[in-house]
């Protein structure tokens, strides 16, 4: 009866020791569920924080791709706009030096009327001290 009971004893010893280990697993796999449910629930943001990144990346590059279309839009119109308001000042110079020509000749005119003028005032008060 003794072998028995010490077959029990040994057999008790074994199911103590198996259970302590199974308690320690237990514990284990609790710790270890405990630190990867917010990983995976951080990883399952991070594929939607990606998903989003992504559309945010589309629209931003969708929005350049405006923005650039709109600035060569306007500055083709500037272009347009400076060269006509060039060619405007440019006939605005010639018709500057057209006049400024014709005061010249104007202005030569009025110094022959001048010098006409004095010669005939010349000879009238020559005429008169002639006389």
């Amino acid at each position: 009866a003794r072998g028995v009971v010490l077959g029990d004893s040994d057999k008790d010893r074994d199911r103590k020791r198996m259970m302590d280990e199974m308690d320690k697993l237990r514990d284990s796999i609790q710790t270890l569920c405990k630190s990867t449910n917010p990983l995976a629930r951080s990883m399952d943001y991070l594929q939607e924080d990606l998903d989003n990144m992504a559309k945010e990346l589309d629209f931003w590059m969708k929005d350049r791709d405006d923005q650039t279309a709109r600035l060569e839009d306007e500055e083709r119109k500037t272009e347009q706009d400076v060269d006509k308001l060039y060619s405007e000042l440019q006939g605005v110079e010639e018709s500057i030096k057209e006049e400024e020509l014709r005061i010249k000749d104007l202005k030569a005119s009025v110094l022959e009327n001048d010098k006409t003028v004095k010669n005939m005032l010349a000879s009238i008060v020559r005429t008169n001290t002639n006389r």
